[in-house]
């Protein structure tokens, strides 16, 4: 506790000589992370000096700095996509039960398309076109969502179990999420999501008080006390599931994370996941998202250390990276290894894209491969974030966001920036107090 106290709570001090970028919390040692490598080291003082100054000396401390910079660890893993889509994320529905203020599917789950449900009879052959492409050895993942993807549980039922027949002898595994608003858990539903041993993430953006204004039924009536009887009877077959994530969305209308996160340790996830809105760009709600998520951070490894931290996703990704030195350089897979289909079997680049013809790549097996060409090199690289310190742990950042904020995916958004690099240093600073060897 003596040594977390050295730094909570305190301004973080940041300086940076080429690839190696140092940080200081009060009167702990400075803490150094190498940008490419990926390797947190302690620093001494005299070299924490030195970056201070325009040019490093000719001393034993700087010319240590200038060694490690110039090294490239035998020891990283490269963050290069490989070739071929191997995640599908499928809109089961476009339709939904709930209302949600902040909705970017048209407001309703529709996209400005209803549709009740997917083809399933033209979503086999598009299933089938995509996994004969997936080599031995590969692996393959099908998201569920919506609308409200629970509203059509035969044809989730039915995708999973070609996929299963598919993919059955190939030494090809398949995995399956889905990403529901928790209202409709029943005996039905939970048997397609154990049948699958689904990943289950529950949208869910605090206490009733604050998730019923923002998440009503489409009569205007809240819907947390039926997520939370959802909650509970996903609990009750936890054994037959994959990981249970909750998962709350915050903007200026709600930015009481710390609130949601208090609710969310009563109710036995296995995952925390705290998202600015994608619709939001006001600088002071985003200063004040990263100020609660350094509380929650705080709050949690006081309770229970790395384990309690990495329940908070971010904090979890973070450290995975940084324990196997592997690099990101795509902040998704969106248009390379990743599509969206809509529920009515168009393909697109990204599931906030649905409905947009310029994100458009094809219709049934039917797949512009050109197109998707264009979109192969790096993130980090058509975002212009080669000088980036926080540039493999970011991966280029979202391109939605991106043009949400500028006018263009891959003009980078400040605020964004911001978030990140900020929660990558309250990561590094944990990470310290976690890894005696630092």
């Amino acid at each position: 506790m003596e040594r977390l106290l050295q730094y909570l709570g305190l301004t973080m001090e940041q300086r940076r000589f080429k690839d190696i970028v140092a940080f200081k919390w009060n009167q702990g040692a400075p803490l150094a992370f190498h940008a490419r490598n990926l390797e947190i080291a302690e620093i001494s003082e005299d070299t924490w000096n030195q970056m201070s100054q325009e040019s490093l000396g000719a001393d034993d401390a700087a010319v240590a700095l200038k060694s490690w910079e110039l090294e490239n660890s035998p020891d990283v893993k490269s963050g290069r996509l490989s070739v071929g889509i191997r995640s599908l994320t499928i809109n089961v529905t476009q339709i939904c039960n709930l209302k949600c203020t902040y909705c970017a599917a048209g407001g309703d789950g529709t996209y400005g398309s209803a549709q009740t449900k997917i083809n399933v009879e033209k979503t086999l052959p598009q299933l089938k076109f995509f996994l004969e492409r997936v080599p031995a050895g590969g692996r393959f993942n099908i998201t569920f969502l919506g609308g409200e993807p629970l509203l059509y549980p035969d044809g989730i039922q039915e995708i999973g179990n070609y996929v299963r027949l598919m993919t059955a002898g190939q030494n090809i595994h398949a995995s399956f999420s889905i990403v529901t608003n928790g209202t409709l858990i029943n005996e039905r539903t939970l048997k397609v999501l154990t049948s699958l041993k689904t990943n289950v993430t529950v949208s869910l953006d605090g206490p009733a008080e604050t998730n019923d204004k923002a998440r009503p039924s489409k009569d205007g009536r809240g819907s947390t006390s039926l997520v939370v009887e959802g909650l509970k009877q996903l609990s009750a077959v936890r054994e037959s599931l994959g990981r249970l994530t909750l998962h709350g969305v915050f903007n200026r209308e709600n930015l009481e994370l710390v609130k949601a996160y208090e609710f969310y340790k009563t109710l036995n996830a296995d995952r925390y996941e705290f998202t600015y809105s994608v619709e939001e760009n006001d600088d002071a709600s985003n200063k004040l998202f990263v100020d609660q998520m350094n509380q929650i951070a705080e709050m949690a490894y006081t309770a229970g250390g790395e384990e309690e931290l990495r329940k908070v996703g971010i904090f979890d990704q973070y450290f995975n990276a940084l324990d196997n030195q592997q690099q990101t350089e795509n902040f998704c897979g969106s248009g390379k290894s990743f599509l969206m289909m809509d529920a009515k079997n168009n393909l697109f680049t990204c599931p906030w894209e649905v409905g947009n013809q310029e994100e458009k790549v094809g219709q049934g097996t039917d797949v512009d491969f050109a197109r998707m060409e264009a979109e192969q090199a790096p993130l980090i690289e058509k975002n212009n974030c080669q000088s980036c310190w926080a540039r493999f742990l970011c991966g280029g950042g979202c391109m939605f966001i991106h043009k949400k904020g500028t006018g263009s995916k891959h003009q980078k958004d400040g605020q964004f920036c911001f978030r990140t690099r900020s929660l990558i240093g309250t990561t590094f600073m944990y990470y310290k107090l976690s890894r005696a060897t630092c």
